[in-house]
């Protein structure tokens, strides 16, 4: 016995094509969505990198320029100005007190000026107690990135043997 399949007319259609391309363009664009959002969020997160680094460079360029200046220094008076200091055992020396902006206005900048920097790099030099002939200088330095809130502090000892 052979069956016979009887052509379906457009009468009986049941339309199933069209709930199926809904869900496939629902579910490619919560997948466009989701890219989207992890991009935004990889490129915050490469810019704030970059801010950092740019505060660690520029630390990094204050403390340099502390250390070729530091001669110099040595036979300066350490007054208090410009950022340069006697060792006070009572001054703290810890993140919430270098963090501080306020202690940094009227400590040294570089003589170079750095681009891309929301602020200028910052140092100061503390000339601590001699130990035997060996004299000892801590410089602080403060760093900006690119904006205000990447900040880099970073301390250096320095040993001069006359």
């Amino acid at each position: 016995m052979k069956r016979r399949f009887a052509a379906v007319s457009p009468n009986r259609q049941r339309g199933i094509s069209l709930p199926v391309a809904l869900i496939f363009l629902t579910l490619l664009a919560l997948a466009g969505t989701s890219a989207t959002l992890s991009t935004n969020l990889q490129e915050r997160m490469a810019s704030n990198a970059r801010s950092r680094n740019l505060a660690f460079e520029a630390a990094e360029a204050a403390l340099k320029d502390a250390e070729n200046t530091l001669a110099t220094w040595r036979t300066a008076a350490f007054n208090g100005t410009g950022g340069l200091l006697v060792y006070n055992a009572s001054r703290p020396n810890d993140a919430t007190y270098w963090g501080d902006p306020a202690h940094w206005t009227s400590y040294r900048n570089p003589a170079q000026i750095l681009s891309q920097v929301a602020e200028q790099p910052r140092y100061v030099a503390e000339k601590l107690p001699p130990v035997g002939a060996a004299e000892y200088y801590r410089v602080t330095v403060r760093g900006v990135g690119g904006d205000a809130n990447a900040v880099v502090v970073l301390q250096a000892l320095y040993t001069y043997t006359p």
